[in-house]
Formats: structure tokens, C-alpha cells, sequence
């Protein structure tokens, strides 16, 4: 049986579990992916924020932590899901801006998507950026909806409440039902 994933890598790469040698190499992705943002979009220290090592090691320990992998193995893209209250949430999507705008970030969701499902959940969570292109509208794209104030969990408006604090703005929260 064909892996349905495997077929819309881009050649050259490959999605992995995580294993702890990858897991130093993915906050000098997540960096580098912040920078896309237009500038003063996001507040400055969020460009320079990282995931702690200890949530990075918690996803893999938990298998909820896939690395896209160039072709000598090195990470240039991951995503990482945390259960937050019961609920899947998908927490991370990073790809490195040099290995951009070649359907990786599709692939990892899917793969994600999919390993969620094997794990029980029948729907995923997010937050994200409404106003940007590779953010609200390409979740969209891949099934998201956007959930109102009132069908929204408590942690997830939480996490909303949280994140302005931090000075981000335009963000919502966005389901994906299975």
C-alpha cells in the first residue's frame, strides 16, 4: 500500500518521527521562518522566541513531533502537536524559508492530520494568523475552519487570550473536524 502522504513530498525530502538528534537543529528553523513575517508584523521578541528544548523532547517522548528531512537527513521543516485539556492542538508548523514554497508545509500537515487520527482524535486545533497568506487561508485550504467565540473550548481561548497578551494580533482559533 502507497503511503498517500509519500506521494506529494517534493523529491529529496522525506517526513521522520523525531529522534533526539534532530531536535537541536529545529529552533534555528523556527527562527528562520519567523522571518518571513512582514516587517514589525510580529513584536521583536517573538522573532527571537524558541521552543523550550523540554517541549521540543516532551512532543517526541509523546510521538507528536514529525521532521521534514532534506536528502543528507538534516531538519528543514517540522510540526508539532500538544494535547492541551483533551484536545489535539497543532502548536508548531515551521519550514525553513530556503526550502519554501514547495508543498512541504502541505505534506507535514497531512502527515500530522493523519498520525492524529491513528492516535484517536477526531479533530485538531490551531491557532493562527487570519491576515496572512501562509497562515488562515492555507489552513483553509486544507479542511480548517474558523471557530466562533462560542463553540470554542476554554483552553483554546486561553491560548487566543495568552497570545495577544504577547502582542500578537488578527489571530483566531480554527478546527479541523474528521
Amino acid at each position: 500500500m502507497v503511503n498517500e502522504n509519500a506521494k506529494m513530498m517534493p523529491p529529496g525530502y522525506a517526513i521522520l518521527q523525531a529522534r533526539s538528534r534532530h531536535l537541536p537543529m529545529l529552533n534555528a528553523v523556527e527562527l528562520a521562518a519567523a522571518r518571513i513575517f512582514p516587517d514589525k508584523y510580529l513584536p521583536e521578541p517573538i522573532l527571537s522566541d524558541k521552543l523550550p528544548m523540554d517541549v521540543l523532547l516532551a512532543a517526541k517522548e509523546q510521538g507528536l513531533l514529525w521532521v521534514a528531512v532534506d536528502a543528507v537527513g538534516l531538519p528543514v521543516g517540522y510540526i508539532l502537536v500538544q494535547v492541551v485539556d483533551g484536545l489535539a492542538l497543532l502548536a508548531q508548523v515551521d519550514v525553513h524559508p530556503d526550502h519554501g514554497s514547495q508543498g512541504l508545509g502541505t505534506a507535514l500537515m497531512r502527515h500530522a492530520m493523519g498520525k492524529i487520527r491513528e492516535k484517536g482524535f477526531s479533530e485538531c486545533y490551531l491557532t493562527t494568523f487570519s491576515d496572512i497568506a501562509w497562515n488562515a487561508p492555507f489552513y483553509a485550504k486544507l479542511g480548517f475552519g474558523i471557530v466562533g467565540e462560542a463553540a470554542m473550548p476554554k483552553a483554546l481561548a486561553a491560548i487566543l487570550r495568552e497570545e495577544q497578551e504577547r502582542g500578537l494580533r488578527n489571530r483566531v482559533a480554527m478546527r479541523l473536524n474528521r
